[in-house]
Parts: structure tokens; sequence; C-alpha cells
């Protein structure tokens, strides 16, 4: 019954959670007591097959489960819906707090807690409001997330592994972090930089700036990864693959950064970030500055190590997957 089992999971991995399990239960009772009545106790693959056909795709089917009636956004989009206005939802926030951050550390205007209050109440329906408009104008020319008329075959359904399973709480966070990242470096590129204590002089990085559009395109290759991901709901070959080539967009800007960071660093006669700090007794404008550019490049260079060995990782992954199950059509994206 593995083919069974594979295809009640997809279709769970649609439903909505609060009752994802009874709904999974019941269909997995109506495909067995059916394919009973039609091959007795011991069927063949061809005729488990030929039923999940007749039962139709996973999505179509955790579609039918939901209530029926006239829709804004109906059961085919819903799911996709509700996973953009919870990303919609962090990224206003974090836009929000940013705006307070800057306001607050770098133009040193005091925060007013209604004045935030009201700006983020009024943001929140806005940005909806047009995710909302987008999804009804969908919903009336009747656009689907899937392409319609192709064969669905029950073969190509994957394995059911809880390693291939997307950890939607880490994409939705990279999302919501890269968009905030997209933001400072489209609005507030003055202000990339760090002071000392609060209200003080901004110390501006010099080496970001250089690098502006190429990490700006890392960020939005990312972020539409991300997003993918999230509609798939698990890793395939396909998406491993961009994974790894983000990976290395990546490295090769992190790598950018430190070369670029040691460079200027060596141009002001500082060999690094602890002989910084023994010149901190008396240390000047210069000095502060110079020890905030060796900290840049020692989080640059932690995150050059960090992402160079979690690319090695899901290089070995794939191919260990791959070795085992070869490349199948089932792994790469839909057309």
């Amino acid at each position: 019954m593995s083919l069974i089992d594979r295809y009640v999971y997809e279709v769970g991995r649609h439903l909505p959670r609060k009752n994802r399990s009874d709904i999974q239960v019941e269909l997995r009772s109506s495909l067995i007591d059916a394919l009973e009545d039609r091959a007795g106790q011991e069927p063949t693959e061809a005729e488990v097959v030929e039923l999940l056909k007749e039962f139709g795709p996973p999505k179509t089917v955790a579609a039918s489960y939901y209530p029926e009636g006239q829709y804004l956004i109906g059961p085919p989009l819903y799911p996709l819906f509700r996973l953009l206005a919870g990303i919609v939802l962090a990224a206003v926030l974090g836009a929000q707090l940013l705006a307070l951050g800057v306001g607050y550390f770098i133009a040193q205007e005091p925060i007013a807690p209604l004045e935030a209050m009201v700006g983020l109440l009024n943001s929140i329906p806005a940005a909806l409001g047009m995710l909302v408009i987008v999804f009804v104008i969908l919903q009336w020319f009747e656009v689907r997330p899937e392409t319609e008329g192709e064969p669905w075959d029950p073969v190509s359904l994957p394995e059911i592994s809880e390693s291939a399973t997307v950890n939607r709480g880490e994409r939705i966070f990279g999302i919501t972090m890269g968009i905030i990242l997209l933001v400072v470096l489209s609005f507030f590129p003055e202000s990339i930089g760090f002071v000392t204590t609060f209200g003080s002089e901004l110390f501006t990085n010099p080496v970001i700036a250089q690098y502006i559009g190429l990490i700006t395109f890392s960020l939005l290759f990312g972020i539409g990864l991300d997003v993918y991901l999230l509609w798939q709901g698990r890793w395939g070959t396909f998406t491993r693959i961009a994974k790894i080539a983000a990976n290395l967009l990546s490295i090769t800007i992190l790598f950018l950064l430190v070369h670029g960071h040691s460079a200027w660093l060596a141009e002001h006669g500082a060999s690094g970030f602890f002989t910084a700090l023994e010149q901190l007794p008396d240390s000047t404008n210069g000095d502060w500055q110079v020890i905030g550019m060796a900290a840049f490049r020692m989080a640059f260079g932690v995150a050059l190590i960090i992402t160079s060995l979690e690319t090695v990782v899901m290089i070995f992954r794939l191919v260990r997957a791959n070795l085992k199950s070869g490349f199948s059509p089932e792994t790469m994206p839909p057309s």
C-alpha cells in the first residue's frame, strides 16, 4: 500500500493542519475500500495506479475538502494565498521595525508608540488588500497554479521522506530577512554601517556599497527560490541544484566582501580586529571605524565558512540521492 500512503501523504500537505489527520484517515479508508471492492485483497500496482488516477491529482483532491460556495479566492488558489499572506505580514512587520530602528539609532528621532501602532495598522490592511485584489483577479480569470490538461501519473508520487520536506518556518524567515535587507539596500544605503552608542556618529561601510548590485541580485534569487520551495513543499533535484547555485553566488559575494574589507583595513594600517582592540583606550573616531570594519570582515568571514560547509553538505546529499535513484522527471520543476 506504499503508493496509497504516498498519495494520502501528498494530499495532506495541501490540507489545513486543523483537520488534516482526520481527512487523511478518511481518504485512506475510502481508497482501501474501493480497491478491495475492485481487486480483492491482493491488488496489483497497475490496479492501484488506475484507482488513484480516477481519484485525481492530490492538490485537486485536497481542494475538494474545502467548503463549497461562492469564493473571492477559491480552493485551488487559497493555499498559495495563505502562504503569501503570511510572508506579506512578516515582511510588513519587519519593514516597520526597520524604519523605527533607523529613525531611533541613526536619525535620533524618538519613537512614538501610538504613531508606530497606527502606521502598522495602516500598512498591514493596505498590503493584504493589494494581495487580495491580485488573487480576486486570478480567481475571476480562473487561473490555476498548475497546468491543466496534462496527464497525471500516480507512479510519479515522491517517496515519503521527512528529510525532503521543506522547513516552512526557515523559508519564511529567509524570505522576510531577504525583503528587509532589500529595503535597506534600496532605501537606506547610506545607513549601512554601525554606531558605537545610541545617537552617536554613524560610521558607514564603504566596501558594501561597491557590491550592492550583486547583493541585491543574490537576495532576489534567494527569495524567489524560497517562495518556490514553499509552494512545492519539498526538496527535489532541481531545487537542490538551484540552492547550490544560490549558495555559490553567496560564497562569491562573501569572498569579495572579505577581500574588500581586508584591502580597506590594509590601507588604514590595521592588521586585524584584535590589534585594533588593543588600541581602544587611545581610540579616536578613525580607530572606531577600523574596529567596525574589522568586525564586519570577521562576520563575513564566518558567514563564508558556514555557507561553504553547507554547500559541500548539499552537494554530497544531492550526489548520494541521485546515485541511489537516478535523475527522474518528478524531481524537475513542472512545465
